[in-house]
């Protein structure tokens, strides 16, 4: 077993970094894609599986060995409907979904084979693979489709469950290999659904805290909480001739800063969201490593403020704050430049991106203070900057850069640096005044973000910015409520210059979510979540 290096033992052995080499090269070359159903939008071009960083090597994969991969982010439980970032590495290792997506954002079979809709659009039949088993050994059918949807609808720790339960209305399984979804209305977001919707036994379903069973090309056969989850190869995967590794670890590494050491010392052999700095540096040892900043757009750094809290409740307060946001000193110092600040809520290649918006706010102090004397506090008042430095690369650092301007307007924010468990439990029962955090959704169908990611929930759905408006609701509805992409479009810029105004949510820039790997490692490639296809991976060493 692999122990985990601290920075202080690293320090203790000899050196192992050579001097620095030429940039690592990206390479995102695609799947061919198919071409989607009639009537759905065309697709944006995004990194799916196909996006990897992909060393020249040699032909044909290898067989065998263990692949170890480290993050910050624990696990809670095996629950790969909580988009939990802990849980983004095992999601497409123990399960598949319906349908994924592929570099273009085009529907492709995963575990339908194929699907076609009715003449309205309301209804859409999946026909399922034959054959396809659970680690348990049962064969998969349809019930279980209607089991994982009914289950995402209803479950608490379900993060999209709320939309799963708008969006699909029945689920009926008229043969054992076909599965049939019933909508209200037209469903825009249904390949986001499918996408995200990882398949679970039905009938092992009890201990999620500790295990779970998949159709996934691997299966968990030892879990120390906080520590690692240990999978073998699936040898009755419907992939043939995959998974290519024996092995696949998932480690935990708390500390942000010893991720690099652990890579470069050969504890593991890919780290996922190393800091910004050790991306760079990383990315400069070529003869080594390679490295990525991952899925474009997959989240966006982020200042929600709660529109109930005393002072906050103020909209003038809010937009007082927003522009005190220092985006460009946060990107150029923080994120190393590898990154471009924004205000706006949907990253520069979604087709709800409006360039003509960038910008509406910016850094301004002494706009910042006129619209707190507009609003009757010109000297200012106490806050809190909730934050977690140790859960996500910049997020300290964000809290950091606007405790210090805050200040210069009368805004004196105390910071609380809480460990993860704290932070996401205030997070989540929407205890916070500020909060630095990071959402997810962007980089798939913009209806999907602002009805799946709980940074544009309302109050009625449990968002944690406590923001109401019918307007608000009405034209999230609205958006999602036809297949036509100019009217989406135009119904998606009132929803962007509605947050501009409000200040609820203050996107900042992209998060990236970097990448780092050994050269040995081939064919490393992830989903829009950036969820490793470890089916894919194989070794050269």
């Amino acid at each position: 077993m692999r122990k985990a290096l601290t920075r202080r033992r690293f320090m203790q052995l000899a050196a192992v970094v050579p001097p620095a080499a030429l940039a690592a090269a990206y390479d995102a070359a695609a799947q061919a894609p198919t071409a989607p159903s009639a009537g759905t939008p065309p697709p944006a071009p995004l990194p799916t599986r196909a996006a990897a960083v992909v060393p020249a090597h040699s032909a044909g994969p290898r067989r065998g060995g263990t692949f170890t991969l480290a993050r910050t982010m624990s696990i809670k439980n095996f629950n790969p409907l909580n988009t939990s970032e802990g849980h983004y590495a095992f999601q497409r290792a123990l399960f598949n979904t319906p349908i994924h997506y592929d570099a273009q954002l085009n529907p492709q079979p995963d575990l339908a084979e194929k699907w076609d809709f009715s003449p309205d659009g309301k209804t859409m039949t999946l026909k399922l693979r034959e054959g396809v088993k659970f680690h348990s050994g049962r064969e998969l059918t349809s019930d279980d489709i209607r089991f994982s949807i009914e289950f995402a609808q209803t479950n608490d720790d379900s993060t999209s469950r709320a939309l799963y339960k708008s969006s699909i209305r029945e689920v009926d399984t008229p043969s054992k290999y076909v599965a049939t979804l019933s909508f209200n209305t037209v469903n825009p977001s249904i390949f986001d659904l499918m996408d995200m919707l990882y398949i679970m036994d039905k009938e092992t379903i009890g201990s999620l805290a500790s295990t779970v069973v998949g159709t996934g090309p691997f299966k968990i056969e030892r879990y120390i909480p906080n520590d690692r989850v240990e999978m073998a190869a699936f040898k009755d995967y419907w992939e043939k001739g995959k998974p290519y590794l024996d092995r696949y670890v998932a480690r935990t590494i708390p500390d942000l800063g010893s991720l690099a050491i652990n890579l470069e010392s050969g504890a593991v052999d890919c780290i996922y969201e190393p800091s910004y700095l050790d991306l760079v540096r990383l990315k400069g040892r070529s003869d080594k490593y390679s490295a990525s900043t991952g899925a474009p757009g997959a989240s966006m750094y982020n200042l929600a403020i709660n529109t109930k809290a005393e002072y906050l409740s103020n909209k003038k307060v809010r937009q007082a704050i927003a522009w005190s946001i220092d985006r460009a000193r946060y990107c150029r110092t923080v994120l190393q430049g590898i990154i471009s600040p924004t205000c706006l809520m949907w990253p520069s290649h979604s087709w709800a991106h409006f360039k003509d918006l960038e910008g509406t706010i910016g850094y301004d102090l002494d706009k910042a203070k006129a619209l707190l004397r507009e609003a009757g506090l010109e000297k200012g008042f106490e806050t809190e900057i909730l934050t977690a430095s140790k859960l996500t690369y910049g997020f300290g650092e964000l809290a950091q850069i606007l405790q210090a301007d805050l200040s210069k307007i009368g805004i004196r924010a105390k910071i609380s640096d809480l460990e993860s468990g704290q932070y996401e439990s205030r997070q989540s029962k929407g205890d916070i005044l500020l909060t630095v955090h990071s959402y997810g959704r962007a980089n798939r169908d913009p209806g999907t973000m602002v009805t799946g990611a709980k940074a544009w929930y309302n109050e009625k759905e449990g968002g944690w910015t406590h923001f109401e408006s019918t307007e608000y609701d009405n034209l999230r509805k609205e958006m999602q409520s036809t297949l036509d992409r100019e009217k989406r479009k135009a119904t998606a810029r009132k929803i962007q210059q509605m947050a501009l105004d409000e200040c609820f949510t203050n996107p900042v820039s992209p998060r990236s979510k970097g990448w780092a790997f050994a050269n040995y490692v081939k064919d490393l490639k992830y989903n829009m979540d950036n969820s490793p296809w470890v089916s894919d991976i194989w070794l050269e060493r």
